[in-house]
Parts: structure tokens; sequence; C-alpha cells
């Protein structure tokens, strides 16, 4: 089964967040009133610094980072968008426990959306905490406004099928179709399940399905062959073949099928 990541939308979130300035000067332009006595946006200013914060994570430098970060928890210590910035931060530096940490925050504040329970949920897939990472999919879809259905309930099918839950992860990449028609990974996904458990015209169809929307691949031609195998169709194997070894010849997946021909 080829290992395909959950998807996180975490750039999105934190690239749509308000860049509003803060106050940085020591008085008033043409004024001895100091700036202390200004009452400034403080939900701005941490978002600001936020992105201050992250720009400095890219750049690998987390010292500025974590500093940035302080910054922003003290200006608003209950802004989910902070302590989602954290669970960035602390997962990039390895600190799996403050990640955890950071996210359970996240989704205690007030203004908490879909967002943060799919990257929660995310996380938790990754580090084998299948049962749990479900409900934090399940919350974010359930959550107002949430306009990333598709792409969480192809996290819980791909996180399903990582616990080897077979027909549930079918369930919920159906549910991302419904969502989204051309959902390219949850078709790609469907025909391996298809093929792996023997049902080859299904998965016939469903490569057929995935063609209609994608380029094919190294990897959905190998598929291709391996289905036609499945079902003794050798011109249709040959057909395949010819296809892998002409649009990727240097493919992992071209080599194998060249020694697989000897």
């Amino acid at each position: 089964m080829n290992q395909r990541k959950v998807v996180l939308p975490l750039v999105l979130i934190l690239s749509s967040m308000v860049t509003t300035g803060c106050v940085t000067q020591d008085t008033y332009t043409g004024t001895d009133t100091p700036v202390s006595e200004r009452k400034i946006n403080k939900e701005a200013a941490a978002r600001q610094r936020v992105q201050l914060g992250l720009t400095y994570l890219q750049k690998g430098n987390s010292e500025q980072a974590k500093a940035n970060l302080d910054r922003a928890l003290a200006f608003a210590p209950n802004l989910e968008e902070v302590h989602i910035a954290f669970a960035y931060y602390y997962q990039s530096v390895g600190e799996l426990e403050k990640t955890e940490q950071a996210y359970r925050k996240a989704i205690d504040t007030s203004d908490v959306t879909g967002d943060s329970y799919n990257n929660f949920g995310a996380f938790l897939c990754q580090q084998g905490k299948y049962a749990e990472s479900e409900k934090m999919f399940l919350a974010a879809v359930d959550q107002p406004l949430y306009t990333r259905s598709a792409s969480t309930y192809e996290n819980l099918g791909i996180c399903s099928r990582k616990a080897g839950q077979i027909s549930q992860a079918q369930h919920y990449f159906a549910m991302a179709l419904k969502y989204d028609p051309r959902r390219r990974t949850s078709l790609l996904e469907l025909t391996e399940i298809d093929y792996e458990e023997g049902r080859y015209a299904e998965a016939k169809e469903q490569l057929s399905r995935y063609h209609r929307v994608a380029l094919e691949s190294a990897t959905s031609l190998a598929l291709g062959i391996k289905i036609e195998q499945g079902l003794s169709d050798e011109d249709a194997v040959r057909r395949f073949g010819i296809l892998l070894l002409a649009k990727f010849p240097q493919s992992i997946q071209a080599k194998e099928y060249r020694a697989s021909m000897h």
C-alpha cells in the first residue's frame, strides 16, 4: 500500500491570518504621550507575532521563532491561531508531547474552528492514535462554516486504512468523493483497496475513473498492470506495461516491470 500523508491545511490557515500592524514606537508622533497609554489591538498584535515567528521558523531560526510566538501568547493567550502556531513550532523541532498539548489548547479556545480539529486529527493519526484521531476529524466536519470536508473525509479514510479498518476507510473515501468527485487520492486509495481485496473488476473501474480526472502516473500504471494480471488479461497488461516504460522509464515501477519480464 502506498503511504500517503494526511492533509494539513495549516499553511492555508496561517497565511490567511490578518497582519494588522501593532505599535512599535515609544511615543505618538508629534506628542509626548507614551505608547503604553494607547489601546492596541492585542489580537492583531498576536497575529503579527505569529506570522513573524513562523517566518523565522521557515528560515531555520527556531530561537527567534519561539521568541515571537511567546510574545504572541502574551498578547492573546486564548487565541486559537497562537496555539496552532505553537503546535506547528513544536512539531517542527520534534517536541511531540508539547505539540499535542498545544493542539489541545487550540481546540479548547472559544474561537476554535474545524481547521484546528483537522490538524490535530492529522497529528494524532501520525502518532498512531487512530480512535482519537477519528474523533477530531469528525469534530472538524461538524464545525459551522467548515469548507474542507472533502479533505478531512479523505484524511479519515487514510487513517482508517492505516489502522486496518478497511470497510471504514472505504466509507470515508466515498464520503470525500461525494464532496469532491475529482478527489484523486481517494479514487486511487479505493482502487488499491479493491485490488487488495481481490475485486479486480471493481478495481479496474475505479482506476478508469481515476484516469478520467488525473494524469497517468507510474503508480497508477503499475497498479493497472497488477489489476489486469488479476483479470488474466495479458493484452491489457502489455498495454499498461508499454505506457509505463514509455512515460516513466526511470521509475521504480518501470524497473520492477522490466525485471518481471525476464
